[in-house]
């Protein structure tokens, strides 16, 4: 029997050991392969946010998917040759040369790793349109998908991933010549000596961890990225490097102090469980620490993803208050577009309304531009009539609401020196104390002071042009004496229409762009003419529900690999308390006892790495949920953290009683399975 059949034959023998793991890496496979084809896809190189293209998103995914991947099969490999010193131990007993099992373990590496490679990509060739069409149906934009090959994402994939397996191969390869046989022999044979820690180091991890919480909550979240890359890089080293600290040092800390508390101790399975976890959790820090860190990035992605995308629909009216609006138009236009949509029988008009707003400059001393931060400054704004912004109002169906940017608190009737203020700003940090001041009003060289009798944040005209300034809403007496100087120049003319059913008016805005000349800079911003309901919801679905997708395939990958890691991990543990096991039933203890101690001693480490995990990803959701201040608004973030909680739980426990029971197999069997 060549080495080659020996390899085989090693893993038909121990393919139960290896299914997890093979589970895990076919199903890494296969994500990069739809992926892959995705990015590969003419189709999908058509949609686009802002200035790039939506396959940048999944070529970004794929590089991330094959990086994490690396880390899973070596870290698995290690796990691996440690459940098989002893058979190691005896191919050298029996005369096997180095060389020769280095080169038996290069084989198995290397057709586990063809196994997961072509059953992977086969997977993803056939699920590639399945998984397509759901990426569309969450992009908003149907679910017609051609079914084809995509042959650059074959061999992509299977080049990314055999180089991965041969490396991981040659790692297998090396390990072997770093073990002398008196090592191998004695693995299961090495006294745990009492875990040292520090007290130092203990006290700093919590430090740590509470400066990253603090930091987090505490930075200003509208400042630009740039100025936040700092104080996220230093909370993200703090909270690394705190978890580490945490699982060396404080937590052995507190399970030792634990042991001291005679009334809890003193129980037959607790003395089991905490005595054997307390040699554990130290030797095992960094994993333990690899893996609450990746349970609260996962949590954190699918979370924030998942939550932004539940509140695009009810936030569409802050981008578009109207079903279709466009500026500076003439009345033969204005009759064309009306023509046009009653020829094309789509939709049907509901409102028109054709408004003007005067371009003034207004300064209050306690006002500011949000991306300025300079109370006092001069700003850019409008004032419109208060008969305008009711009409507004009633036209897009305003709900009644303050301080929000798709609500108004209008309802009055406005005196001569009196005005009420819509802030442009996305948050109330400048205008909400502003009632009662005065705002100067500078048109025309000219400047009067009115009494703001009330604020807003009210969104009326949308995302438009980028028309996210203040206005003074003025009585149709004082607007009218401004309009009496105004120039063309000084005003700005739009036209509102309002749809029945604006989710379903795409052919009628593709008819209407044709007669509007397209704008560029609003099509910049969204990709899209002049701005409509529906081309807006596309625009925004099609980032987001891309980024759900991804963000729903590598949390899962993620999971997935954690708990394949974290159960290979007692796996070997397992195999090594064989003997302590054996001695307990020896001395009487029952099968169910030893059960719970053993259910007990997982449960300490599968919660203790998703307890820190869900405490990181709470206060990173908290953070996210202050940049998110609209949507988080409408569906507040952590509501929806629930559900991932949730879903995630129910797959980590899965893990935690597959563990237990293999765990329990193993130590009640007497099997080292070597």
């Amino acid at each position: 029997m060549n080495f080659f059949s020996l390899a085989l034959n090693n893993i038909k023998k121990k393919f139960g050991s290896y299914l997890i793991y093979l589970i895990s890496t076919i199903f890494a496979v296969t994500i990069f392969s739809i992926f892959c084809s995705i990015y590969f896809n003419p189709q999908f190189s058509e949609y686009r946010f802002g200035a790039g293209k939506i396959t940048v998103l999944f070529r970004a995914a794929a590089i991330a998917i094959v990086i994490f991947s690396s880390v899973f099969v070596l870290y698995s490999n290690k796990f691996f040759l440690k459940t098989r010193k002893k058979e190691i131990a005896i191919y050298s007993l029996v005369g096997m040369k180095k060389s020769q099992i280095g080169r038996m373990m290069f084989y198995e590496n290397i057709i586990m790793g063809l196994i997961a490679t072509v059953c992977g990509t086969i997977l993803g060739i056939v699920f590639s349109r399945f998984f397509s069409m759901i990426l569309l149906n969450l992009m908003a934009d149907g679910t017609a998908v051609t079914f084809s090959v995509q042959w650059q994402a074959v061999i992509t994939t299977v080049a990314a991933f055999l180089i991965l397996f041969i490396i991981s191969s040659l790692n297998a390869y090396g390990i072997i010549y770093r073990y002398k046989l008196i090592e191998l022999l004695s693995a299961n044979k090495e006294s745990e000596k009492l875990p040292k820690y520090s007290v130092m180091g203990g006290i700093l991890a919590i430090v740590l961890i509470i400066l990253g919480y603090t930091i987090a909550m505490v930075m200003d979240v509208n400042e630009g990225g740039l100025h936040l890359m700092m104080p996220a890089l230093v909370i993200l080293v703090f909270i690394v490097i705190g978890t580490l600290l945490l699982f060396k040092n404080f937590i052995p800390m507190a399970m030792l102090a634990l042991k001291k508390n005679r009334a809890f101790y003193y129980k037959t399975e607790n003395i089991i469980s905490i005595s054997q976890i307390v040699y554990r959790i130290k030797a095992n820090s960094k994993m333990l620490s690899f893996i609450a860190i990746t349970c609260a990035i996962t949590i954190t992605m699918m979370s924030a993803t998942f939550s932004m995308y539940r509140a695009l629909g009810s936030i569409m009216p802050y981008y578009s208050p109207f079903s279709y609006v466009s500026k500076n138009i003439d009345d033969q236009q204005f009759n064309e577009m009306l023509e046009v949509i009653q020829q094309t029988g789509e939709v049907k008009v509901t409102a028109t309304n054709q408004f003007e707003i005067i371009k003034i400059q207004l300064q209050n001393d306690d006002y500011s531009i949000e991306t300025e931060n300079n109370p006092g400054m001069m700003v850019d704004g409008y004032i419109m009539s208060q008969s305008t912004y009711q009409s507004i109002i009633k036209d897009t169906k305003v709900k009644i609401g303050t301080f929000h940017n798709m609500k108004t608190d209008f309802n009055m009737d406005l005196k001569d020196g009196e005005c009420y203020f819509i802030d442009g700003n996305t948050k109330k940090d400048y205008c909400e104390n502003l009632t009662g001041s005065a705002m100067n009003l500078q048109f025309l060289h000219e400047t009067d002071a009115y009494n703001i009798v009330g604020v807003s944040l009210h969104k009326y005209i949308g995302f438009l042009d980028l028309y996210l300034k203040p206005t003074m809403v003025l009585s149709d007496a004082a607007y009218n004496q401004y309009l009496e100087q105004a120039g063309a120049d000084d005003m700005v003319k739009f036209t509102g229409i309002m749809f029945d059913n604006p989710a379903g008016s795409e052919n009628t805005v593709a008819a209407l762009n044709k007669i509007v000349p397209e704008n560029i800079q609003s099509s910049s911003t969204l990709g899209i003419a002049n701005l409509s309901y529906i081309g807006v919801y596309h625009s925004i679905f099609s980032l987001y529900g891309a980024y759900v997708f991804i963000g729903l395939f590598i949390g899962i990958l993620f999971l997935l690999a954690s708990g394949s890691i974290m159960y290979y991990k007692q796996i070997i543990e397992a195999q090594e308390e064989v003997s302590r096991y054996d001695i307990l039933k020896k001395i009487g203890m029952s099968r169910d006892e030893i059960k719970k101690s053993i259910a007990k001693q997982l449960a300490i480490v599968f919660g203790l790495s998703l307890t820190v995990g869900l405490l990181h990803s709470a206060f990173a959701l908290l953070t996210y949920n202050r940049t998110m201040d609209l949507g988080g608004k409408e569906l507040p973030t952590l509501i929806n953290a629930g559900i991932i909680v949730g879903i995630y739980i129910i797959i980590y426990c899965f893990f935690y009683f597959l563990s237990v029971n293999s765990y329990m197999r193993i130590a009640w069997g007497g099997k080292n399975n070597s």
